[in-house]
């Protein structure tokens, strides 16, 4: 319910910049801030962007108009290219951007050392899902965090209550079905990353099940596009936001135009700004309103999303782009040259206006050509709830049925009125000073303090050559003085107050009037935008390998002799050893015992599965893994809500008093691993790509990092050479067999199946494409994970793999029966052994070398 006493300072609104038209209308909009790309390094590959030549010019556009700008470089930084991203940075600092956002920690860490003075934003790609998560990207500097978007309003404002930096959240825009960072869907389906920034957006496609074998029939789960997620929109919810503490609103769309970009800054904008003007809250019939335009611009269906507690966010009718509902079908009438559909409006419409129709076979679009009112009459244009004939093209028009849905896509009249949007100028105070024998002077200030970081920066005179005369015939009066003051032109600036000191009957030309006015408003953009100019350092990446040496002391030292299983574990890199050891992961403690008894050096097993194993009824089971020498380590969730890692926390103390190490998949298991003094493997959901990012886990405790499996085996041993050189203390790993988990999501996809009692506790389920492919889907509390459809299997290449610099090959069983592990361990075995191996195919799968011969 709406507090009408609330008051608070409104959040900044941050729009997304794809081009300068964009920005332009993020300006228009009363956009706080923007977040731009510099070519490819940056989480929208599909946006224009902006070259490092032309950022500058849109840095002081932005700056001019008192709007802050961020540098997204949101994307894993590969080894080779960290130099690059470095020199990128450092234009974008000397051009005076006002923060870095972030996903690559190695970058991270290095843009805090070189450039202290600049903020850094941790992406929403770093996966930051708990307090512990934004306590560690603050502890290495972030500035701010943006969070995940399965957040609730509740445990938003529980991070900001306990959070030392500012937090930031989505409000408005595209959803990913995936927790952002943990998505290789398009990556292995298409070799684009998402990580990468060049989503091919797989989850926008029609996808049918199969259980146990069986097709199930689309109307269980709504539609033919189940993992398409509908556009966010929170406006009706926003107090609810706002009252979390968070400092930013951010929209998503760096690849819609302008005109979208306009509307959604002004309708958060001037929401916010209600919200916090105590007794002014916005009604429930404005935000509709505002809320309805923005339908117009760009809607597959609006979700207020998880932030807002609503789970189902999917929206399987339609995946595209449909506009807002317009009406439906009541009568047509076909002629030789058009269709005439008759419709109870919901919407206004005019003549050239676009729509969309869901037929019985599939959505169709039109222009609407002519509008006819009940009587006949031809009319330009009609109003929400008159009744009227919309006609459209007669080929379109033939596969239109009685009760199918018309939306409106184009509203031509709303973009018309976006484009004719005025750029918010900054008020500003003169004075001018016209003393007989004096220089005529004008003084002008920035009365906002939004384009100015200084006192000196705010302010600007301008004295002129021109010594105020006495009027020998008609003098110059105040009003005229003024009047060439107002007139600011095509400055970004407007007059809000004009002072006018002057003595009576003065004579002062009107050039030198304009010209002293012109030239003070270009001293303060001048001055402006020079305050936020920097030297450029021209950093060198070598000058900074200490940065990933690790320091004495960092890496969390466990007593071995405590450890209930001998750990067979290398902290340090052995240059010397060219022995790869296997690891599997497995999920259940009779898939452990085989794999321990066909000779897996190292095993990683459900953290659920601890209490279990330590039960008295398996100290025999126990003795026999001591007995194999294997070393156990503990897997924490992939994703842990403060709630979830707080009824961990007491498991993972059992974990460490017992001497296991543990797997972290995100920030905030890790951050709480150190604090715990737990060592622990860094996971390759941390899309490690770097020396620097592996090293980042090292010097929190990490004592083997996983690299990514995006990387191609070239740039794995960039990253192993470059961790040598630095002396990067720890292991790394790469996977080599297994099921790729494709995606995690908050979304309960299958529910509506489960509700039915179509799919039941031991039911197989498989997510299948157009194509064929079946991709596994299981069911994990109320979340989903999807898995390739392929199988990762570089058994023939890992005999190569010692000249590559990993010290250990992880092999995921975890669908595999206890004879197939068995099999697979000893293939891998004696592949590395140096003898000439094949698996024996399993029925049904595919097999992949993933990107290990090409990359993302």
């Amino acid at each position: 319910m709406s507090d009408k006493n609330y008051s608070c300072n409104p959040p900044e609104i941050l729009s997304p910049v794809g081009d300068n038209e964009a920005l332009l209308g993020a300006i228009k909009g009363g956009a706080d801030a923007v977040y731009l790309g510099v070519g490819e390094f940056n989480a929208r590959q599909g946006a224009k962007n902006f070259t490092i030549d032309d950022l500058e010019a849109a840095i002081d556009l932005a700056h001019s108009h008192g709007v802050l700008v961020y540098l997204a470089l949101n994307i894993p930084i590969k080894q080779k290219e960290l130099q690059h991203a470095l020199e990128i940075v450092d234009r974008a600092y000397a051009a005076g951007t006002d923060a870095i956002i972030l996903q690559d920690l190695g970058l991270l860490r290095l843009l805090k050392e070189i450039y202290p003075d600049l903020d850094l934003h941790a992406s929403t790609q770093m996966t930051i899902h708990n307090k512990e998560g934004v306590d560690f990207a603050a502890r290495l500097g972030a500035k701010r965090v943006i969070v995940s978007r399965e957040l609730t309003t509740a445990e938003v404002k529980d991070i900001v209550e306990h959070s030392k930096v500012g937090i930031e959240v989505f409000v408005h825009g595209a959803l990913c079905y995936s927790y952002s960072g943990k998505c290789l869907f398009s990556s292995f389906l298409h070799d684009r990353s998402a990580n990468r920034g060049a989503c091919a957006q797989p989850c926008r496609r029609r996808y049918s099940f199969l259980v146990n074998g069986r097709e199930i029939d689309e109307r269980h789960i709504g539609g033919s596009y189940p993992i398409s997620c509908a556009e966010l929109s929170t406006l009706t919810g926003l107090e609810e936001i706002v009252k979390t503490g968070v400092v930013s609103l951010k929209i998503e769309g760096r690849m819609k135009k302008p005109e979208y970009v306009t509307a959604s800054a002004a309708a958060y904008k001037a929401t916010v700004e209600d919200i916090c003007r105590a007794g002014e809250n916005p009604t429930k019939e404005e935000l509709e309103a505002r809320e309805a335009k923005l339908a117009k611009l760009f809607y597959r269906g609006f979700t207020r999303g998880f932030i807002l507690g609503e789970k189902g966010v999917s929206h399987p009718k339609y995946s595209s782009n449909y506009g807002a509902f317009l009406g439906k079908v009541l009568d047509l009438s076909r002629s030789k040259g058009n269709t005439k559909l008759t419709v109870r409006l919901e919407e206004d419409i005019q003549v050239k206006d676009g729509i969309s129709i869901f037929t019985r076979e599939r959505m169709l679009g039109s222009a609407v050509t002519g509008i006819i009112t009940i009587t006949g009459e031809q009319v330009k244009n009609a109003k929400k709830g008159e009744k009227v004939g919309l006609e459209i093209s007669s080929k379109t028009g033939r596969a239109v049925q009685r009760g199918d849905e018309l939306h409106l896509t184009t509203d031509t009249q709303l973009l018309d009125t976006l484009q004719k949007t005025k750029l918010e100028a900054l008020p500003v105070s003169l004075k001018a000073r016209a003393r007989k024998g004096e220089r005529f002077t004008v003084e002008i200030r920035d009365e906002t303090g939004k384009s100015s970081r200084t006192e000196e920066s705010a302010y600007a005179e301008f004295t002129d050559d021109y010594i105020v005369q006495e009027a020998e015939r008609v003098p110059t009066t105040e009003e005229q003085i003024r009047k060439a003051m107002e007139s600011l032109g095509d400055t970004p600036f407007e007059a809000a107050s004009i002072e006018i000191e002057a003595d009576e009957n003065i004579f002062i030309p009107v050039g030198v009037l304009k010209n002293a006015r012109r030239k003070a408003a270009d001293l303060l953009l001048e001055k402006t935008l020079g305050g936020y100019k920097k030297e450029q350092k021209h950093p060198d990446l070598a000058d900074f390998n200490r940065l990933c040496a690790v320091e004495s002391g960092a890496e969390n030292k466990n007593n071995a002799s405590k450890n209930e299983v001998s750990i067979t574990r290398t902290r340090a890199r052995d240059t010397a050893s060219k022995k790869l050891l296997l690891s599997v992961e497995v999920q259940g403690i009779s898939y452990l015992l085989q794999a321990a008894e066909s000779g897996a050096d190292i095993a990683y097993i459900p953290v659920s599965l601890f209490e279990e194993l330590m039960s008295p009824k398996n100290a025999a089971k126990l003795e026999d893994l001591k007995a194999e020498r294997i070393e156990l380590i503990f897997r924490i969730p992939r994703i842990t809500h403060d709630s979830e890692l707080a009824e961990l926390k007491p498991l993972l103390e059992k974990i460490r008093d017992a001497g296991f190490s543990v797997a972290c998949s995100s920030l905030g298991a890790a951050q709480l691993a150190k604090e715990l003094s737990i060592p622990f493997v860094a996971q390759k959901d941390f899309n490690i790509f770097n020396a620097f990012t592996a090293s980042t886990f090292y010097q929190a405790g990490a004592y083997r990092a996983t690299l990514s499996s995006e990387l191609n085996l070239s740039e794995i041993k960039h990253v192993c050479e470059a961790l040598q050189a630095c002396e990067g203390s720890g292991q790394t790993e790469i996977l080599v067999y297994g099921s790729e988990l494709m995606l995690i999501t908050e979304n309960d996809l299958l529910k509506p199946l489960v509700d039915r009692k179509i799919v039941r506790e031991d039911s197989e389920v498989l997510l299948v494409d157009q194509s064929g492919s079946e991709f596994p889907v299981q069911r994990l509390g109320t979340r989903t994970l999807i898995y390739n459809s392929k199988v990762l299997d570089m058994l023939k290449y890992v005999n190569n793999m010692k000249g590559y610099g990993v010290d250990v090959l992880r092999l995921d069983l975890s669908f595999n029966t206890t004879a197939e592990i068995e099999e697979i361990l000893k293939a891998y075995k004696e592949a590395l052994a140096g003898k000439d191996v094949k698996l024996k195919p399993i029925r049904g799968i595919e097999y992949t070398t993933g990107h290990y011969f090409k990359g993302v």
